[in-house]
């Protein structure tokens, strides 16, 4: 490639000497080339008026031969010239060259060319680096989906163990007759109020993750075991005092009633039972609605909690790729690689739909495939519409950008 040096540059003798003639040559050009046109003008008319004879054919072929001396005759005058005026064109642009980045062999895109592989090499870097901030994400949002779920299942579970222990001092009121009357009122009175930390630990929820391995889905249910045990076994000494205490105080009035049920008369005494069983179902039915409102509000709780983890993850996520991204200074656009006929036909295709369609004939015949190829590639670029076809193939271009 030819660089700024240049050691044949043109004297200012030469084109002073040479521009000098340049008006004298440019006159007699002048006058030759006006007055062969005057004749043909003539015979052109004359033609167009009369029509063609032997005559008029004779006298044009005379001007045409005369007209190729006068062209040869100009050429020879002016070409000195026009290649003096050629090379010092040449020269200009020679110096300009290989500054100019519309030449593929220019310094310029010679230096681009390394800076475009560079920022490629660096993008698939980004991209990497992107790619493990995502996979971070969904390790981290399926922690804290997998923690919620975990909670979630031991809550709902020790849930339906307080409610088969509360229903279970419903049931022994219930089981209770004059004959087993002492020994149900003592184990009434020796019911344990307190939740065994190891029988707490027994709780095991069900999940299947994606990302965590099994020592870490152990850890997290360990923690949340761990977590909840005294809020739990709180709540259950709490409920399990207020159903054992109130079994107790209903201990007189339940023996009054089965001593009266003895001795009533059969219509009598199923209208007591009547009466027993509808208490009995009153009791068990608000047990499951205060187990229901439990199990609602601890949800809403852990959906909340949930939510804001997230929230936090996706900040962080959001934060962490604007920041690798903001180092970026590239530009990104896709070029169509064409693998056989086939492919060519669906750019045609999509190019008549999407521009061809409103063109006139005569300019869409002028269009080659090329050129429909790169007006698919602006679509591409422009909405991410890409042509879905085995023959066609969408390869990311990866340019530096030159910045101020």
């Amino acid at each position: 490639m030819q660089t700024a040096e240049n050691n044949g540059l043109i004297k200012f003798e030469e084109v002073s000497s040479t521009l000098m003639q340049a008006g004298d040559i440019l006159a007699q050009n002048t006058k030759l080339s006006q007055s062969a046109q005057k004749a043909a003008q003539f015979l052109l008319d004359t033609v167009e008026a009369e029509g063609m004879t032997d005559e008029l054919d004779s006298k044009i072929n005379e001007w045409q031969v005369k007209a190729k001396q006068a062209l040869v005759k100009n050429n020879e005058r002016r070409t000195p010239i026009t290649q003096l005026l050629t090379r010092i064109s040449r020269e200009f642009t020679d110096l300009e060259n290989p500054l100019d980045s519309s030449k593929p062999d220019s310094l310029f895109s010679q230096l681009q060319k390394h800076r475009n592989i560079f920022a490629a090499q660096k993008e698939k870097e980004r991209k990497a680096k992107e790619a493990e901030i995502l996979r971070k994400q969904n390790v981290e949002k399926e922690r804290i989906q997998i923690t919620a779920d975990v909670e979630n299942q031991i809550r709902s579970i020790y849930s339906e163990k307080l409610l088969q222990f509360r229903t279970g001092v419903a049931k022994i009121l219930s089981s209770m007759t004059l004959e087993n009357f002492a020994e149900k009122s003592e184990k009434i009175k020796g019911i344990a109020v307190d939740y065994p930390r190891d029988k707490f630990n027994e709780i095991t929820p069900n999940v299947f993750p994606a990302y965590l391995d099994s020592v870490e889905l152990e850890r997290i249910i360990i923690a949340t075991r761990v977590k909840l045990y005294d809020e739990l076994s709180a709540n259950f000494r709490e409920n399990m005092e207020v159903d054992k205490q109130a079994a107790i105080d209903e201990l007189p009035s339940k023996k009054k009633e089965l001593e009266r049920l003895a001795k009533a008369s059969a219509a009598e005494a199923e209208q007591i039972k009547a009466q027993q069983a509808e208490r009995e179902r009153l009791a068990k039915a608000k047990l499951k609605l205060e187990q229901e409102e439990a199990e609602k509000q601890a949800k809403a709780k852990i959906e909340a909690e949930k939510a804001m983890n997230n929230a936090q993850t996706l900040f962080d996520t959001t934060a962490q790729i604007a920041e690798i991204n903001d180092t970026a200074k590239v530009k990104k656009s896709y070029v169509i690689e064409v693998a056989d006929v086939a492919g060519w036909g669906y750019v045609f295709m999509l190019y008549y739909e999407k521009i061809g369609i409103n063109m006139n004939i005569e300019d869409l015949g002028k269009k080659s495939l090329n050129q429909m190829k790169k007006e698919i590639e602006k679509i591409a670029n422009k909405n991410g519409e890409m042509l879905d076809h085995p023959s066609i193939r969408y390869v990311e271009d990866i340019k530096a950008v030159v910045t101020k």
